[in-house]
């Protein structure tokens, strides 16, 4: 069903799907305002920062990735789909390889797999250069989107003003010889060009570098991630290029707003729905996709849901039990003991005995487990792609997201196991999901489409004396009629 994928997706926190509807509305919410206030001008001006800044943000990055893969990686002859966190697994590498070899119809994902593990230092190398390259980029093309719209509001308000001052002067003075009318002519006019404020200034360098560092780790490896990073780099560039204090005082109430509802939000209110929905009895943690699922329904009725964690879960008790151990004693046998606990655990998985297991479909499902598709970008993106369900093994699989998953199944069958109906609780489960995807969309949406706008307007009204016109524009006639003051005089 669509409403089951469109749940999924807008409920997938390392989906890019809800960030970019939550920044469409905010987008929308901002010219609106921006033209109830400034008129025509101000809401160019905005939509040109909005949407073009949507644009660069949300294609930036796939776009200069897509041209490092076919550019730098085909020289380099490495295969841009190796995740280079498998290479640095040794416990899952030495597995995905073997269960790559069983794959006798793909015999390039195995040979992709060796070319990068003989050559792992080119490979580390090859992933950096493409996350530094693709940020660097897309944070560059955002520069230059800002300096043109700069650029072009500016000349607008000249162009208005201008036009404004020859009209008056046209009832005043002759058209020939007026000293006036000199002033304003284009040769004058292009001498004096109003620059931004330089009062204006950003100090958030150290805090700004700080949460960079932190995050540059995963924004490497999640494409969410990366985005915040842009995101936060697109925020400081526009702070250092406010061209008044008004606009930073402003920029800074939307872009913190919209950091924090588009990366940190979103996953508190969910989290904090879902333990709301568990007191309640019906544990929502799985995708709705899955909640609707026939095999979660037969796995459940008949039992098998209960064997299937049985089988799965000592084994990743065992990864963290040596995890600990090791934390505590960094010796060689506890390093051993992990790798060979890792190594049970990835043999499990990959198996295609246990392909049936129900916490794997569940984690197949829900994308934590990727899977060999078969068609290129264009089929993907028109759902015309097969997907064949064979693990790919160039793939890196957190044990987090397997133990986060095996926890989420357990509950589930726990609860489902007071019921007579199971189809019916499920089918409730399946509504709460959608319900708290909805509401959790809805809180975010209202907050960066209406109040975070509104605020904004608010201080404005607040310190320009109650007026809400474009302080951009102010800023800049007010410049120019000092200049035009000081030619006729």
């Amino acid at each position: 069903m669509l409403i089951n994928k469109l749940t999924t997706a807008f409920g997938d926190h390392s989906s890019l799907l809800p960030l970019f509807a939550k920044d469409v509305v905010n987008s929308t919410g901002m010219t609106a305002f921006s033209y109830d206030a400034g008129g025509k001008i101000e809401a160019k001006d905005r939509c040109w920062d909005e949407f073009g800044t949507m644009a660069i943000w949300m294609g930036g990055l796939p776009i200069y990735k897509w041209v490092y893969n076919n550019t730098a990686y085909k020289i380099a002859k490495i295969n841009p789909n190796v995740d280079y966190r498998l290479l640095k697994d040794k416990a899952q590498l030495s597995v995905a390889q073997k269960y790559a070899q069983s794959l006798t119809d793909r015999a390039d994902i195995a040979q992709s797999i060796a070319k990068a593990a003989a050559n792992t230092t080119k490979t580390k190398f090859m992933f950096l250069g493409k996350f530094a390259a693709a940020t660097a980029l897309t944070l560059a093309s955002f520069f230059t989107l800002v300096k043109v719209k700069q650029h072009y509001t500016k000349k607008e308000i000249e162009k208005q003003f201008w036009a404004k001052k020859s009209a008056q002067m046209q009832y005043t003075n002759s058209f020939a010889q007026s000293p006036a009318f000199k002033a304003f002519l284009p040769a004058e006019q292009s001498d004096k060009s109003v620059k931004p404020n330089k009062n204006v200034s950003f100090k958030g360098w150290a805090a700004l570098a700080s949460k960079l560092g932190s995050k540059a780790k995963e924004a490497m490896f999640d494409p969410v991630q990366n985005l915040f990073v842009v995101d936060v780099g697109i925020s400081g560039e526009r702070l250092v290029n406010s061209r008044t204090k008004t606009e930073f005082a402003e920029t800074s109430i939307k872009e913190g707003s919209l950091l924090f509802f588009l990366y940190i939000a979103g996953k508190f209110i969910q989290d904090g729905i879902e333990k709301a929905s568990e007191k309640l009895g019906k544990p929502i943690g799985l995708h709705a996709e899955v909640l609707s699922s026939g095999y979660m329904n037969e796995a459940i009725k008949s039992g098998k849901v209960n064997d299937d964690i049985k089988a799965l879960k000592p084994l990743i008790d065992s990864v963290n039990n040596a995890k600990n151990a090791l934390e505590a004693n960094k010796s060689e046998a506890n390093k051993l003991a992990l790798e060979e606990t890792k190594k049970a655990l990835f043999e499990f998985i990959y198996n295609a005995k246990n392909q049936d297991n129900t916490v794997i479909k569940a984690a197949k499902h829900s994308k934590i487990i990727k899977t060999i598709v078969d068609g290129n970008w264009v089929d993907k993106l028109f759902n015309k792609a097969k997907n064949t369900h064979l693990i790919d093994p160039m793939q890196y699989i957190k044990v987090g997201d397997i133990e986060s998953v095996t926890n989420n199944v357990s509950k589930l069958a726990e609860f489902a196991s007071k019921h007579d109906n199971i189809t019916e609780f499920l089918k409730k489960c399946r509504n709460m999901k959608i319900a708290s995807v909805a509401a959790n969309m809805g809180i975010s949406c209202l907050f960066l489409g209406l109040i975070v706008p509104y605020s904004m307007m608010k201080y404005r009204q607040a310190h320009q004396n109650g007026k809400k016109e474009f302080h951009v524009q102010s800023e800049i006639e007010r410049q120019l009629e000092q200049s035009f003051k000081g030619r006729v005089a």
